[in-house]
């Protein structure tokens, strides 16, 4: 069961779609010559790489901290470009600081615009995954080009842009979980599972398939 809002994954696709890879190569080298000894177990180090996933709660928040003012030259120098020098965005990027909850809020019951208006304050739920997001894909033109401490500074100044923090508040792993935004009541946790059939992996049923279409090789229509 994930935990993660809407859902929750120990480690990116691509990780997986690595880790299936290669433990599936070992697997056939271990129980028989089917890859010509071609493949190996993945190791936990082979892994630590990709496993940087940040999650709501806190979860695998790296050890390290940075301040808000910590924060105001990297920011300027890698994110105003396209999120505005007061986080008011620009050339079409997102802004960091939206319309405050209450108005947020009132715009959507009223069917108005829900985008133009959308920042870090209304529509973002949790500060670790902010930071998540930073450290994984900023700045746009580098992504993960930033350090560990720096990313914690930009997450702590952009939450300030935000009107999240104060100015003389610093960011780290000890404390950026009980950072509460003004949005969170609106996030829930999906406990549903990710799918409710059993596993089947052969006379899965008892029916003739029906053929609904059928074509020959070569002939249209």
């Amino acid at each position: 069961m994930s935990k993660l809002k809407t859902s929750k994954f120990g480690l990116g696709l691509a990780a997986g779609a690595m880790a299936l890879g290669l433990s599936t190569a070992g697997m056939a080298s271990e129980h028989g010559n089917g890859f010509n000894g071609i493949g190996k177990n993945i190791t936990d180090k082979a892994i630590e790489p990709w496993d940087i996933s940040v999650f709501f709660d806190g979860e695998n928040l790296p050890e390290g901290s940075g301040s808000v003012a910590d924060g105001e030259q990297p920011y300027q120098a890698q994110c105003a470009m396209c999120h505005g020098d007061f986080g008011e965005g620009a050339e079409g990027y997102p802004k960091m600081a939206g319309d405050p909850m209450p108005q947020f809020v009132e715009s959507l019951k009223q069917g108005l615009d829900g985008v133009g208006n959308r920042g870090v304050n209304n529509a973002w739920g949790h500060a670790p995954t902010l930071f998540d997001m930073i450290k994984r894909h900023m700045p746009f033109y580098a992504p993960g080009t930033m350090g560990v401490d720096e990313s914690y500074a930009v997450t702590c100044y952009v939450l300030n842009l935000a009107g999240v923090v104060d100015m003389d508040f610093t960011c780290s792993d000890e404390n950026l979980a009980d950072v509460k935004m003004p949005s969170v009541d609106y996030f829930v946790t999906d406990t549903r599972p990710d799918t409710n059939n059993e596993r089947c992996m052969s006379d899965c049923t008892d029916e003739e398939p029906e053929v609904v279409y059928s074509a020959v090789e070569g002939v249209s229509g």
